[in-house]
């Protein structure tokens, strides 16, 4: 049983240093609804994003993992101080040669609260359910070498009694934002914040694939911050950044900043051009690896992507190639429009 789990944790881990029991995201913002419940219809009226990520491929098999969200807020109303937020996310996860997997479905709900003309708080819970499994007969055992070759056929001895479990999981967070308005886009002079902590787990999940109720997915951790301060009169703003993520003794702390560039803006009457801009971004993710990103946007439209440049203690090995990150995001309404306080 002990080579099982051991098998089990290089499996999910690789031979990373720092390790995480959670599949995660470079693109942390791109993925709001796994970083807080309390983002579900937060924003915006309606969102769903989309995100791929694919990393260690030059290290071992490459592991996986798929997300999709759907959020929006059910009945908004200015008049009105409070409003309801609701959303579901899908999640699948592969690692290894073992295959070892996850998928979960989660739903969360919020109570955004308009706090004053420029800010807001919301409050989220997510209750959720999910399956692990692994490919037991992708596992190589010492006892099924014989005479220093492998047999297939030979018995590995270890108590091998399920390959899949289910469990149920549950989190909570809040979310803050200020937006401070600007006269017009082009002027440029509005400061954005938002900041958020969750909670995820509570230590209930068992992680188990014996059944024993002992071992449990360990309760995470996330707090994150930023700021979008635009340069007044030109097309530019700077967005600097900070996540961080405990799970157990692990941590993972990203720091950095964006810098998004309006590209063009959008006609006010007609609707025949449509507002873009470009955002390149460059963070640190501690002792791990540096993360580049671009994003493109397009009226209701976000798309971007990430690689993460490998620093870590398993740079001889992975030659500094981590992975890459596709994100893509549809928003309603448009975070263009004029008096908009958006989102990065």
């Amino acid at each position: 049983m002990k080579s099982l789990y051991i098998l089990i944790m290089l499996t999910v881990f690789g031979c990373k240093v720092v390790f995480a029991q959670d599949p995660h995201f470079s693109q942390y913002s791109s993925n709001p609804l796994y970083v807080n419940p309390g983002h579900a219809g937060f924003h915006y009226n309606l969102q769903a994003v989309a995100n791929y990520k694919q990393q260690w491929k030059s290290v071992a098999s490459p592991f996986k993992t798929a997300s999709f969200s759907f959020d929006g807020n059910l009945n908004k109303d200015k008049r009105k101080r409070g409003s309801l937020g609701i959303g579901v996310q899908f999640l699948n996860d592969r690692s290894g040669d073992a295959n070892l997997g996850l998928t979960q479905g989660n739903l969360n709900l919020s109570s955004v609260l308009q706090l004053d003309k420029f800010s807001k708080l919301s409050f989220g819970i997510m209750t959720g359910f999910g399956q692990r499994s692994i490919d037991y007969s992708s596992l190589r055992w010492e006892s099924q070498y014989i005479n220093g070759a492998f047999n297939s056929a030979q018995l590995s001895g270890e108590n091998l009694n399920t390959s899949t479990f289910t469990y149920m999981d549950a989190g909570t967070g809040f979310v803050w934002s200020y937006g401070k308005e600007q006269g017009y886009i082009t002027q440029n002079n509005g400061t954005k914040i938002n900041i958020g902590a969750s909670v995820y787990h509570f230590g209930l999940p068992s992680t188990s694939f014996y059944g024993s109720t002992a071992e449990k997915l360990n309760s995470k951790f996330i707090g994150f911050a930023s700021v979008q301060i635009g340069r007044e009169n030109t097309n530019l703003s700077v967005i600097p950044e900070l996540y961080y993520v405990q799970q157990r003794k692990q941590k993972e702390i990203i720091i950095g900043s964006a810098f998004r560039y309006l590209i063009k803006e959008g006609s006010h009457y007609t609707g025949n051009i449509q507002t873009s801009a470009i955002s390149f971004a460059i963070n640190y993710r501690v002792l791990d690896a540096l993360i580049t990103s671009v994003f493109l946007e397009y009226s209701y439209y976000k798309i971007g992507f990430t690689y993460d440049v490998n620093i870590s203690s398993l740079t001889p090995t992975s030659k500094s190639r981590g992975g890459f990150e596709l994100s893509l995001r549809y928003v309603r309404p448009n975070p263009f429009s004029n008096n908009f306080k958006s989102y990065y």
